[in-house]
Parts: C-alpha cells; sequence; structure tokens
C-alpha cells in the first residue's frame, strides 16, 4: 500500500517538476561575452548572463575603439558583435631620418600617432617629396612618403598634350618626379604609336626629353 502512495505522490509532483524546468530553459542565457585584443570588459562579470544584460568594452591607453561600446545579450547571443581595439602608429626618430623626414611643425622626433589621426610631412632641405605629405594612420599602420634628391621632374600637363601614360600608373599629382639614375616606361594612349624608338625616359643628369606620339598608321 505504501508503495502505491510513493508511486502516486512522485506522478503528482512530477509535472510541477518539468513546468519548473522548461521555465527555466526558456529564460534566455548568453554565453560569457568575447574579449578583445588590446581592451577590456569593463561591466562587472557575472556568473550567468540573461536577456538584455549588457556589457562594455574600452581600449587600452593609445588604442582606439572601431564598433559600439556596449553589446546587449538578445535570444542566446550578444548584438551585435564586440568592438575592436585599433593600434596606434609609432614613427621613431631613426626612420625619419632614414627617409630624410620630418613630421610637419616639429623637429625631427619620434611621434605616436593614434588610428585614424593624420599628420603633414616634409622632407630635408635638397630632397622633393612625392605627394600626398599628408598620410593617415590605419590600425597600427602608416605609409611614410617618399623622399627623393636631384630629381627630375616631368609636368602631368605635358605628358597629356603629347597623348602619353605612364605605364604601371602613377599617382595623380601634378608633377612627376623620377629619381636620379631611374627611369619610367611610356606608352601612347589608344589610337597613336611612338614615334621614338625608345620608350624608357631616364633620369640621368641632362633634362629629360620627352618623346612624342603620333597617329596609328591606318591598317592595309
Amino acid at each position: 500500500m505504501k508503495s502505491w502512495l510513493l508511486l502516486i505522490a512522485a506522478f503528482l509532483l512530477w509535472p510541477g517538476c518539468s513546468s519548473q524546468n522548461v521555465y527555466v530553459n526558456i529564460i534566455s542565457v548568453c554565453e560569457e561575452p568575447d574579449d578583445i585584443a588590446f581592451g577590456e570588459i569593463v561591466t562587472m562579470e557575472k556568473a550567468k548572463y540573461l536577456e538584455n544584460d549588457q556589457v562594455q568594452y574600452r581600449c587600452c591607453p593609445g588604442y582606439v575603439l572601431e564598433g559600439p561600446e556596449c553589446i546587449q545579450c538578445k535570444g542566446q547571443q550578444w548584438i551585435p558583435h564586440p568592438p575592436k581595439c585599433l593600434a596606434p602608429c609609432s614613427i621613431t626618430k631613426q626612420q625619419l631620418a632614414t627617409k630624410n623626414l620630418f613630421a610637419f611643425g616639429s623637429q625631427r622626433k619620434s611621434r605616436f600617432i593614434q588610428s585614424n589621426h593624420s599628420l603633414q610631412f616634409q622632407c630635408s632641405k635638397g630632397y622633393v617629396l612625392v605627394a600626398p605629405s599628408v598620410r593617415k594612420c590605419v590600425d597600427g599602420y602608416m605609409d611614410l612618403p617618399l623622399c627623393i634628391s636631384d630629381p627630375c621632374m616631368i609636368p602631368r600637363a605635358e605628358l597629356e598634350t603629347q597623348k602619353i601614360e605612364v605605364k604601371g600608373g602613377m599617382d595623380a599629382s601634378e608633377n612627376i618626379f623620377v629619381p636620379r639614375g631611374h627611369s619610367i616606361e611610356l606608352t601612347c594612349r589608344t589610337g597613336y604609336v611612338l614615334a621614338a624608338d625608345s620608350s624608357q625616359l631616364a633620369c640621368d643628369g641632362t633634362p629629360p626629353v620627352i618623346p612624342k606620339c603620333k597617329d596609328l598608321p591606318p591598317a592595309l
């Protein structure tokens, strides 16, 4: 008789326990939020992250936050994705000296530039800077400009007048600078052909001679 009473009692209790488990499972729970490189979560750590819980990120000194500062637990996942910490750029005194560069408005010295910030450069006396002079730091990388000495200057307008283009493309500055001892290869626009035998324009200490293009002869 006692065994039957125990079975009946267990049967009566089972639906209640089952309902409670179902209720717990319905509550949305997110896994621990991801860590980010060169940054940290500033919100107090929790044993369990429930629906609508938020966490806040910040970057280490010198790094710039890209993306949302806060993310939220929604439907068992974090919305939106965690941010990223962008690295600063470091330019040493030795790098500037090697490239004959100065940071505009200051002496030649090591510099620290945050990501997405720009810096203007100038060359040492006797050197010409290949544009652009303003360069931007992008997540720890900055492409330093080139300074060239005793260079040959070729006006782009003169090339266009002669229907000439530079093979491989060049920057869109007003003038093209060719370092001494170097050369560039030229080609004519479509419908024209070089009048000279050579397509090379060399910077050898003498004034550069720009070849001319003539009309392409008609096909036979």
